[in-house]
Order: structure tokens, then sequence, then C-alpha cells
């Protein structure tokens, strides 16, 4: 048993000795596109694997046959540990330096729509240096923390969250299939360097003892707790069902015509700005009447909630504007992808035709 034990635990630390040196000739740019070439390609990536595993277990067998009793896991627990201290610390300094998460321009003007997992990812934890700082900081921690023995634990203890939160998102936002093979990595040395303290943080974890009675204060306890989780989800339950549903007016619609004020624009030639272009009426009640077409103002469109009377096919509108507050009662009719809103505005008719978008 014990042979199988020690046998195993070289098993595991000759993949991530083999698994450093993949990691560490990624500085090699021409070596790097190989690996994300493997990676991209089921084929190559499963014998990649089988080769991986295959170098393992001869170089695990020929550790486990020759062992003089030297302390090399010592030694290549060091390595292994300190190989992830170092690619984590690069990730923490390139956050604090502001390297990780600098948008192009190119990217900052494109619709929020139009973004990809990976510059969605990028936008996001990017428009907040604050919170990137203190990212970066905890990742350099934790990195400086796992180095020393006396601090492994708390350091793998901060680290791993961090890590696993990246390994989702890298695996939902489709980042990068070399930047998500690395997370992993990293990951499974912070979970083995856990493992070696698993006696540890079972006792800290379970260490406190509780004894259940079936009285009346163990009834009314359990009762509470079923009340604090259970009541969470009776309440999102609730507000789900009792939002504001699809309607036939839920969606994006250009603006084709606008006719107030006895004046038609046509808002294809018009300029931008001389009538509302686009018209959004969304799920939660809320709805914008925007006036350029490629940009928003936050000052100059009309935001608003609506509410939808389907029997009538009529929807009221309240607008705010700063401290001013309008209301629009508007009559539609949907015919396929075109609707018409009419009613009226300043005492005098409103008509409002419009194509759908979305």
């Amino acid at each position: 048993m014990r042979y199988n034990k020690a046998y195993r635990l070289k098993f595991i630390e000759v993949i991530f000795l083999l698994l450093v040196l993949v990691g560490l000739s990624q500085y090699s740019g021409l070596v790097a596109g190989l690996q994300t070439k493997v990676l991209t390609d089921a084929g190559l990536l499963w014998i990649a694997v089988g080769v991986l595993l295959v170098l393992s277990i001869i170089l695990s067998i020929v550790w486990q046959l020759f062992d003089k009793k030297l302390n090399l896991h010592e030694w290549f627990q060091t390595i292994i540990v300190y190989y992830v201290a170092h690619q984590i610390a690069n990730f923490g300094v390139s956050k604090i330096l502001q390297i990780q998460f600098q948008l192009p321009n190119q990217i900052l003007e494109r619709p929020v729509g139009e973004l990809n997992g990976y510059w969605m990812t990028w936008t996001y934890f990017g428009y907040s240096p604050t919170f990137t700082i203190i990212l970066g900081s905890l990742q350099i921690l934790g990195s400086i923390l796992l180095i020393f023995k006396k601090t492994r634990l708390l350091g793998a203890v901060i680290l791993f969250p961090i890590m696993i939160n990246v390994c989702f998102i890298e695996h939902f936002y489709q980042i990068s299939p070399l930047a998500y093979f690395n997370s992993l990595h990293y990951t499974a040395v912070l979970l083995f360097v856990l493992l070696q303290y698993f006696d540890d943080i079972i006792h800290v974890l379970f260490s406190y003892k509780e004894y259940f009675y079936f009285d009346k204060k163990t009834i009314l306890l359990n009762l509470a707790r079923i009340v604090v989780i259970g009541g969470a989800f009776f309440n999102i339950y609730w507000l789900k069902n009792h939002a504001s549903g699809q309607t036939d007016i839920n969606g994006v619609w250009r603006v084709d015509e606008i006719t107030a004020q006895n004046r038609t624009i046509l808002t294809a030639t018009a300029p931008a700005e001389a009538g509302w272009s686009k018209v959004y009426f969304e799920q939660n009640s809320s709805c914008l009447f925007k006036y350029n077409p490629d940009k928003f103002n936050d000052k100059k469109d009309w935001h608003g909630q609506y509410e939808v009377d389907q029997n009538r096919q009529q929807t009221h509108i309240v607008f705010r504007r700063g401290n001013k507050v309008d209301s629009l009662k508007l009559a539609y009719q949907v015919e396929g992808s075109n609707m018409t809103l009419t009613g009226v505005y300043e005492k005098a008719p409103l008509i409002m035709k419009l194509t759908r978008l979305k």
C-alpha cells in the first residue's frame, strides 16, 4: 500500500514537472504557436496527452526503481511550486503595471453586442483600475506566500479560488486555448499543494461538532435554515413571474418616419439628432428613444418606463429627463416586422413608423 502511494506521488510530480517544461517552453513564440495548434486540434491533443502520460509512467517507474532515499520530492515540489508562483505573479504584476486589460481604441469604439468573449472580459475587468490593482496584488501576495513552506498553505488558499474563477472565465468566455491550458495546470498544482495539507484542512473546517436533538429549538432552527435558503429561491421566482413578460413591441426598432407638430421627418435622410432614430422596448419595462443612430447620449436621449395593454394595443410611457417628467400614451399596430405608433404629444398628433431590427 505504501509502495502504491509512493508511486502515485512520484507519478503526479513527474506529470507536473513535464508541464513545467511545457510552460517554460512557451517563452519561445514558435513553441507557443505549436502548443496552441495542438490544443485546438482534438486529434493532436489526445496524442499529446497520451505522450505525456506514457512519459510520466516511464519516468516515475525509473524513479521508483532507482530511488536511493534521496529527498527528490522536496526538490521537485519546490520546482513545481516556484514555477506556478512565478507564472501567477506575472499576471499580478501585469495588472499592477496596467499591461493586462488595456483595450485598443478600435475595440473601445465597437458596440458591446459585437464583442467576443475575450474582449468582453477585458472590457469588464479593465473598466476599474482599482479592482485590477487589488486583483493583481492578491495574485502577487499569494505567490509570495506560496514560495515559503511556512506560508505555502495560506498562499494556496488565497490563489486557489482566484484561479478557479479564472478557469471558469477562460472556459465559458473562450479566452484563449493556451491561456486556458495554463490556468488549468496552475490550478491543478494549487490543488496538489492543498492536498498535502488535507488532514489539517479537514480539521479546521469540520472541527466544530454540532449535536442534534429532536426538540422545539432544533425544529425552529431547521425551519429557519429552510427559510434562509428556500426564501431566496421563492423571492427570485416571484420576481421573475411578476416581471413584465414578452409583448409584441419588445425589441429594437428603427424609426423610418416621424410626424410631429404637423411636420414629417424621414430619419434616413434627416441629419443626426433631427428626430428619434431608434426605439428600444426592453423586457424589464424600460425603454429608450434614441436620437443619433450611431451614438448614445444619456443627456439628450429619452429614457423611460412603459406599460403595455395588449388587449387595447396601447402603451403608456413615462419619460424622466432630469427633473422633467413626460407622459406619453401611444396606440401601436404591429404587422410583421413593421410597427406604427400613434398618439398625441404637446397637443399635436404624433405618428411614428418603425421597422424591427431585433
